[in-house]
């Protein structure tokens, strides 16, 4: 177990299975760990923007809104979300020597799908949106163009992109 700064110190631990004998899993966790509130904060567009995705695609005016309330800046957003207690440090796949980083959180407006938040190399968040088991916009749409999204929006106007 360890504090992740990034959630305010919320315990976490790394899953079992995660070899940390690998100099790039252990670097990812690294940054990771280094990671600060500040940094969730710079982050906050992304994960907004999944929220407001869902709630135009939901209709979330109609019931949403009374379930969980209304954030009112992309930075209130992370009152809805509660971190996993576990992440995973994977290598990237098909050519991709990165190594992410990757955290279920359930959210207040998708409990179904919940939130995952993927860090490349530990140390950019680089994926937002509901668990897919993907590291990669890239290979959940099998999409080279999706290389710099963060968040792929079904609504475009939510798309998000690394540096924007």
């Amino acid at each position: 177990m360890f504090k992740a700064p990034y959630f305010d110190n919320t315990e976490v631990k790394t899953i079992e299975d995660v070899d940390m004998s690998e100099r790039g899993a252990a670097a990812a966790l690294a940054a990771f760990r280094s990671l600060s509130p500040a940094d969730r904060i710079a982050d906050s567009r992304h994960v907004f923007a999944y929220y407001k995705d869902y709630h135009e695609a939901v209709g979330g005016e109609d019931w949403l809104d009374e379930q969980m309330g209304i954030p009112e800046t992309p930075a209130d957003i992370w009152k809805f979300v509660r971190p996993g207690s576990e992440i995973d440090v994977r290598k990237g796949r098909n050519g991709d020597d990165n190594w992410y980083v990757i955290m279920e959180a359930n959210c207040g407006w998708e409990e179904e799908h919940g939130l995952m938040l993927v860090w490349r190399n530990g140390s950019a968040l680089t994926k937002v949106g509901g668990y897919d088991g993907h590291v990669t916009n890239v290979n959940s749409y099998a999409d080279d163009s999706l290389e710099d999204v963060v968040y792929a929006a079904s609504n475009p106007e939510y798309t998000t992109r690394i540096h924007e």
